[in-house]
């Protein structure tokens, strides 16, 4: 088992430093299927939210489909324009492949070349009664947009007759470039001694889907971009297993703060949860919960996002925490009191795959909190992204309380 251990940790190490290309995603729990009708075929379905994150090749495509069946679905890569709402402009078509029931890891022969924006579809190329079709998700709200024709879309990029574009809704399909893929992340996590107690991360993971996932965490610590040297630990799950961690940085071997990313093969989304907590033993424990985020969750050029300022600056401090992706980002820091005027303004830049956690004071450059008031953040550039988070501790017990930047 030790050996088996070592071997996945060198592999999932190996490609840490950049997070590659990737166009579609996977959903956390693909259950659902598209019943548009028992026997019509082909039907093709579009992602219109998960588009290409920049230019670039993929080689690889993973689909979760609800049946095994011969020749099942394509892949087509598509691109959009402003002159027509009713076409897409076809990059490249792939398949047909055959479908197991579950997730499906096809290679794309020749690889695809994409630009920043473009598009993945599937095409469901025999009637859902006797070979399924792709699994999807709802999301609720307007979380997620798709599109749904009749017709097989790779062949012109033209849309068939009926069409529908739909909301909530995301359907499992990734393409990229190489394994493992960034697919959640814990913008917050440690295992820091304090002043009388030490603080921990537990996490939990589950696998909702129907084929086994195999992955990683990585620890990257505050003050420095991710590199392949950070600390992982790798894990395996079978179809709903979950694990637990009572204290995940130091089961890494590791100790200190940063931010903890889950990577897996085939882009396999796991559903994670964590609690950051002062364990004072005998006294209890003290802190916070959050939810493993998707990449796609961070903040950029166009979302910006809020955090209040404590109403009792006295008992309660304050720390601000960012972990950036890819791009590294340019963030506009704005410090508004409780009535609206403007307290301060600053700009500073982070580099790419980056944490830091700052005081209130070196965050936005002064030393008072005002009482009730907001910080605003917004990223400077496209395409710059990050996850930003406040961090209010009492100073009597030490309790925390944490907020995502974010307007929702």
């Amino acid at each position: 088992m030790r050996t088996i251990i070592g071997i996945l940790t060198i592999l999932f190490v190996s490609s840490l430093a950049a997070q590659p290309l990737t166009v579609g995603v996977h959903v956390p729990d693909p259950t659902n299927t598209s019943t548009i009708s028992q026997t019509l075929a082909p039907v093709s379905y579009v992602n219109l939210t998960d588009f290409a994150t920049a230019a670039g090749t993929v080689n690889k495509a993973s689909v979760y489909w609800s049946r095994a069946c011969t020749a099942a679905f394509k892949v087509v890569f598509l691109r959009t324009g402003f002159t027509t709402n009713s076409s897409f402009t076809v990059v490249a078509t792939r398949g047909p492949f055959n479908s197991v029931d579950g997730r499906n890891d096809v290679t794309l022969i020749p690889p695809v070349t994409l630009v920043a924006g473009d598009l993945i579809g599937v095409v469901q190329l025999q009637p859902f009664n006797t070979c399924g079709s792709v699994r999807t998700m709802d999301y609720g709200g307007n979380v997620g947009y798709n599109l749904i024709t009749t017709g097989d879309i790779s062949t012109a990029g033209a849309l068939g007759s009926p069409s529908n574009y739909s909301p909530r809704y995301r359907f499992s399909a990734v393409a990229y470039v190489s394994d493992p893929l960034l697919v959640r992340i814990l913008p917050a996590a440690g295992a820091v001694q304090g002043a009388s107690s030490f603080f921990r991360t537990a996490v939990q993971i589950q696998n909702a889907g129907g084929t086994t996932m195999t992955g990683s965490f990585v620890f990257h610590k505050q003050g420095q971009s991710a590199s392949a040297g950070d600390p992982s630990l790798p894990f395996i799950l079978v179809p709903d297993q979950i694990q637990s961690y009572p204290d995940l940085i130091a089961s890494m071997g590791t100790s200190g703060l940063g931010s903890v990313d889950i990577v897996t093969n085939g882009g396999a989304m796991p559903i994670v949860t964590a609690r950051v907590f002062s364990d004072g033993g005998a006294a209890g424990t003290s802190g916070f919960s959050e939810e493993g985020l998707s990449p796609s969750d961070a903040i950029n050029f166009f979302r910006h996002g809020a955090l209040f300022t404590p109403d009792d600056p006295v008992n309660f401090r304050m720390n601000i925490g960012v972990r950036t992706l890819d791009n590294g980002a340019t963030l506009n820091i704005t410090l508004v009191d409780a009535a609206g005027n403007v307290q301060a303004t600053r700009s500073v830049t982070y580099p790419a795959n980056y944490f830091e956690q700052d005081s209130f004071a070196t965050f936005t450059g002064t030393p008072t909190i005002p009482t009730g008031g907001q910080i605003i953040v917004s990223v400077a550039a496209f395409p710059g992204t990050a996850f930003i988070y406040s961090s209010v501790i009492d100073n009597r017990t030490n309790d925390s309380t944490y907020r995502l930047a974010d307007i929702k």
